[in-house]
């Protein structure tokens, strides 16, 4: 992801500086900050800078001498007589106005640079057994910083805590912006990161069950190029629900790699999902991992199954989201699931 340049400018030097301080202190990675309380100050900064500015945030009267810009220009506060341009309230929360920045920048700016931002590894988690998808999904995501986990269940069991980085959206936003066709979904992706529950980075999970299923072929198209050209972490752990429709079948075919964990009661529903995958065409097998996870109690695994993975400390009881740590061992095993 590109570093947004921003420029705030307004008459009230403690508010600017109060509000750059919190994007240094919590966006360092996404923006660059310039501040400024006077307007020849302002001018000069952007006489030298112009082509390098993405966007300015400013007092409406700073906005009126500057003649011609590349950048978005945005009022900060109420827009009296530059009512065309875009505005953001002034005493919102800095999360607040972060969120709404990154609206304006997905609708107004579609160039490339906004798109073909990077690569993303998509790793989804499939099973029948919903504990155990979701646990090891959300494990996988502890791993690493670089990470982040998107449950795609119309009713998630486990919800994670945004307390962290949070701009009030989640999935459903992320769709809707798909749907309405208002530019770069990459934008949209990363305005609706959140960090909670044991420091997981994630979106949010969709507010109405059926919105991932009223997405069109192509919307869903639009959706996994997004996670895979997002490039802001290097792996996108997927939650997926269990079911054979449209977007499951091109997860699948997107992923670099589908973990599939399962335990002894699940043994007589495997051979339903092993039917569904080898009926994927041109789907690459060696990319699936399936996980037996818990004790085996003399169980004998189906033949095609032979050589998977098997971790017996995980269960679907374990409270990933409530100070849950990884020791050397168990990081190591959820480490080799990812491995090529």
């Amino acid at each position: 992801m590109p570093v947004i340049h921003l420029v705030l400018a307004d008459h009230d030097l403690e508010y600017v500086n109060h509000l750059s301080q919190w994007f240094i202190e919590n966006k360092q990675h996404q923006f660059k900050i310039a501040a400024f309380s006077e307007k020849e100050s302002l001018k000069k900064y952007i006489s030298e800078n112009n082509q390098n500015i993405n966007v300015l945030l400013a007092a409406e009267d700073f906005l009126f001498d500057i003649a011609s810009y590349n950048f978005i220009p945005v009022v900060l506060g109420q827009a009296v007589k530059l009512s065309n341009l875009s505005a953001i309230d002034k005493y919102k929360p800095a999360p607040s106005i972060c969120g709404e920045i990154m609206s304006i920048l997905t609708g107004g700016e579609t160039e490339s640079k906004w798109y073909n931002t990077g690569k993303s590894d998509l790793v989804v988690c499939y099973s029948v057994n919903i504990y155990l998808k979701s646990t090891i999904a959300l494990m996988l995501s502890l791993l690493s910083d670089n990470y982040i986990y998107i449950n795609l269940d119309s009713f998630p069991i486990y919800l994670v805590d945004g307390k962290i980085r949070s701009y009030g959206r989640n999935l459903s936003d992320v769709l809707y912006h798909i749907k309405s066709r208002k530019g770069n979904p990459v934008m949209a992706l990363e305005s609706s990161v959140a960090t909670g529950g044991n420091q997981i980075n994630h979106i949010p999970p969709i507010d109405n069950p059926t919105d991932l299923w009223e997405l069109t072929d192509d919307e869903i198209d639009i959706f996994i190029e997004a996670l895979k050209t997002w490039g802001r972490f290097s792996k996108v752990i997927t939650d997926h629900e269990c079911n054979a429709g449209p977007l499951t079948i091109k997860l699948f075919e997107a992923a670099s790699c589908i973990i599939i964990p399962f335990d002894t009661t699940n043994l007589h529903q495997l051979s339903r999902i092993n039917s569904m995958i080898n009926g994927i065409h041109g789907l690459n097998c060696d990319k699936i991992r399936w996980v037996f996870c818990g004790n085996s109690d003399g169980s004998v695994l189906p033949r095609e199954l032979d050589g998977c993975y098997e971790i017996r400390w995980i269960n679907g009881s374990i409270p990933v989201l409530d100070g849950f740590t990884l020791d050397s061992y168990k990081r190591s095993q959820l480490e080799g699931l990812l491995s090529d």
